[in-house]
């Protein structure tokens, strides 16, 4: 609650969040041939466009209490640790949350190949899709309370 208190870290969040928003419309519309605006928009139901702006809204968050801790662990001196596990949970945050978002097989095909896995890994994430969202949510909000836990140093192996 303190981070979101000053005005440039509420500012961050509003801006990843709408970022990550654009970026999870932009990359099927981009990977797959022959894809649209129109057409991508009009794939989404109003579920999925809710859910695009909850977990561009948690990745917002995440990177906004990260950077806000990342601050004050530059001011105490000590950085080495938390650049690498900051920079790793930020990165498999985000990439959860881009396939929790993916609606479609060939939106999950692009951003699989992107990373090199198959077409079975689609079609598995597809038919548990449900699943996948619960744990990207939930990751993303575990991540969210350890990161405040230590900025209000109540944690500090976090």
């Amino acid at each position: 609650a303190a981070v979101l208190k000053k005005r440039n870290y509420v500012l961050l969040v509003l801006v990843v969040s709408i970022f990550f928003l654009g970026l999870f419309i932009f990359i099927p519309l981009v990977t797959i041939p022959g894809n649209d605006l129109r057409l991508q928009l009009g794939i989404f139901r109003t579920r999925d466009y809710i859910l695009m702006a909850f977990l561009a809204l948690l990745v917002g968050l995440n990177l906004a209490l990260r950077a806000y801790s990342f601050k004050q662990k530059r001011e105490s001196q000590n950085i080495s640790q938390s650049v690498v596990g900051g920079a790793a949970s930020g990165l498999s945050g985000i990439f959860g949350a881009m396939v929790g978002t993916a609606a479609c097989a060939s939106c999950l095909a692009s951003l699989f190949g992107l990373v090199g896995l198959g077409t079975g890994s689609v079609f598995f994430v597809l038919q548990n899709q449900s699943y996948f969202l619960l744990g990207v949510t939930l990751l993303m909000l575990i991540s969210l309370y350890f990161t405040a836990r230590k900025i209000n140093k109540v944690c500090i192996s976090c």
